[in-house]
């Protein structure tokens, strides 16, 4: 958003609450095509703002769900460390082994 106090070459100052409020100084100063110009910079500003929050939130879901694998990894590696230290498995040791192994694929693709 745009706002502050600017110093006019008259020596006046403006207080600028937003974009529109610089926009007219801009218009009565240059003229409506260099207004024109501030309000497109200014739409636009405030479109790659919203894209960039849309992009950070994604970004932080997908952080989320990668930190959710990591500790489900981690998790099994707990299991597999003493199931690793076995002579002989047992079926159940086996099945579960096999369940280790589907999840460990689907958190690979």
């Amino acid at each position: 958003m745009i706002s502050g106090q600017i110093r006019l070459s008259d020596g006046n100052f403006e207080i600028i609450r937003n974009a529109d409020d610089f926009a007219r100084i801009v218009e009565d100063k240059l003229g409506y095509d260099a207004a024109q110009m501030v309000r497109d910079l200014a739409n636009k500003a405030t479109r790659e703002a919203a894209i960039a929050d849309t992009d950070i939130i994604s970004y932080e879901s997908e952080l989320s769900e990668l930190h959710q694998a990591i500790d489900e990894l981690q998790r099994m590696s707990r299991f597999l460390l003493p199931l690793s230290n076995k002579d002989r498995l047992s079926s159940a040791d086996r099945e579960e082994l096999r369940r280790l192994a589907h999840i460990i694929r689907a958190l690979a693709s």
